[in-house]
């Protein structure tokens, strides 16, 4: 249900960065969700689309990229994406989370000025 929450602070950082170049028309938003952020996917997209509806954004597409999990190995000392058994796949030494992978923010919005762009 936090997504609800999350899709609404999406909407209103999205307006408020738009509302100085006035688009005609938004056609995306691109936003980076990592894979540890505990965000569905699916909930984000379902919440967008009712929740844009009446707004400058209704219509746009909602992009999701999703991150990768990396842990830190302190014997190797190398990042590594997230396995089952957390394992570092140079020495086997146990790795450690890091904020990879918790990422949740907009990377670009795409829209349409009324004049091609």
């Amino acid at each position: 249900m936090h997504e609800y929450y999350v899709t609404q602070q999406l909407i209103k950082i999205a307006e408020d960065e738009l509302k100085e170049i006035k688009p005609k028309k938004v056609l995306s938003i691109k936003v980076v969700v990592g894979e540890l952020s505990g965000i569905i996917d699916e909930s984000l997209k379902f919440y967008f689309d009712i929740l844009t509806k009446g707004t400058i954004l209704e219509g746009s597409k909602l992009e999701i990229v999703q991150k990768k999990a990396l842990l830190f190995c302190n014997s190797c000392q190398s990042l590594f994406e997230r396995t089952k058994d957390f394992l570092c796949p140079k020495c086997k030494s146990l790795g450690k989370l890091t904020e990879h992978g918790r990422e949740f923010y907009i990377e670009s919005i795409e829209v349409d000025d009324g004049d091609g762009n």
